[in-house]
């Protein structure tokens, strides 16, 4: 498999688990009895006007740091230590 396909999959996996996640949420809320009525009433918050645009901002948030821990693991921590010098003393002040 290539670079660039891996690069594309690797970053189209959180889109799929966050539509999943919706997904999910609408399909529990179509059980019946309290489970049923806890996910519709989930699902009707979570698309009013407010909370669609924190909802998706989170969701956003969490995909873009899981995307950066794969991308940590899979290349390394890309710290650099940097040798600073002292700088000598002005002997006339």
């Amino acid at each position: 498999m290539k670079k660039k396909t891996r690069a594309i999959l690797a970053g189209f996996i959180p889109i799929v688990l966050v539509g999943g996640v919706i997904l999910t949420i609408f399909l529990l809320g179509s059980l019946p009895g309290f489970v049923g009525e806890v996910f519709r009433k989930i699902g009707g918050i979570l698309f009013t006007p407010f909370f669609l645009e924190a909802s998706f901002a989170l969701i956003g948030l969490i995909a873009v740091l899981c995307i950066n821990n794969i991308r940590l693991q899979r290349e390394g921590d890309d710290y650099v230590a940097m040798e600073i010098e002292d700088e000598p003393e002005d002997p006339k002040s």
